[in-house]
C-alpha cells in the first residue's frame, strides 16, 4: 500500500475481525472495514487497539459499496471475500467496486487459485466452485485466466502474483 500514496481513503470489503484494517489504518489511511459477521465486526470493534481513523460496519460487501459515493475511494481491498460470491455476486460487485473507485484508485484483492488442496473436495456446483467435504458453504478457487477476466470488467490490470506455496493469488487492478 505504501507504493500507492499516504492518506488514502480505502474501504476494506470482509474485514473478519479487523487485523488488516488496522495495519492499513495505523499506516495513516482512512479505513472503513465491512463484514456479515455480528461476531466478527464484535471482535473487530472491541480492539483496544483501534486508531480513530479505522470504523467497522455489519453488512454485507455490495450494500456497503452501493453506499459509497461514486468515485470517493482511493482503494477498495478484499483478501479472501471473493472465494464466497456466485458469480452473479461477483459481477454485480465488480460493478460497484468500479463505480466506488475515483479514476486511479485501485482494487487490490487476494483468491484462492484451484491448485489448493482443498479444491476438488466435496461436489462442483459450478466451474471451480465446490460444496461439502471440508466446505460448510460453496467455495469458489480461481484460475489465472479467471483473475485475469475480472480486470475486463472496467480496470487495468496492474499485477496478478500467483504464490504457489500459499494457493492465493495477490490482484492489482487500476480504474482507469
Amino acid at each position: 500500500m505504501a507504493r500507492l500514496g499516504s492518506s488514502l481513503k480505502v474501504l476494506e470489503l470482509g474485514c473478519g475481525p479487523g487485523r488488516d484494517s488496522r495495519e492499513l489504518a495505523d499506516a495513516g489511511h482512512t479505513v472503513r472495514s465491512v463484514d456479515h459477521s455480528p461476531v466478527a465486526i464484535g471482535r473487530a470493534r472491541a480492539s483496544t487497539s483501534n486508531p480513530p481513523n479505522l470504523t467497522f460496519e455489519l453488512g454485507d460487501a455490495e450494500t456497503a459499496l452501493r453506499r459509497t459515493a461514486t468515485g470517493s475511494l482511493d482503494v477498495v481491498y478484499a483478501h479472501a471475500l471473493y472465494m464466497m460470491l456466485s458469480g452473479p455476486e461477483m459481477e454485480r460487485l465488480l460493478l460497484e467496486v468500479r463505480r466506488g473507485l475515483r479514476s486511479g484508485g485501485f482494487h487490490l484483492f487476494a483468491v484462492r487459485a484451484v491448485t489448493d488442496p482443498h479444491a476438488g473436495q466435496g461436489t462442483e456446483i459450478d466451474r471451480d466452485v465446490y460444496v461439502g467435504g471440508p466446505h460448510v458453504t460453496p467455495v469458489r478457487y480461481y484460475r489465472a485466466e479467471t483473475v485475469d477476466a475480472m480486470a475486463q470488467r472496467g480496470f487495468q490490470l496492474v499485477d496478478a502474483e500467483y504464490v504457489p506455496e500459499l494457493h492465493l493469488y495477490f490482484v492489482c487492478h487500476r480504474r482507469p
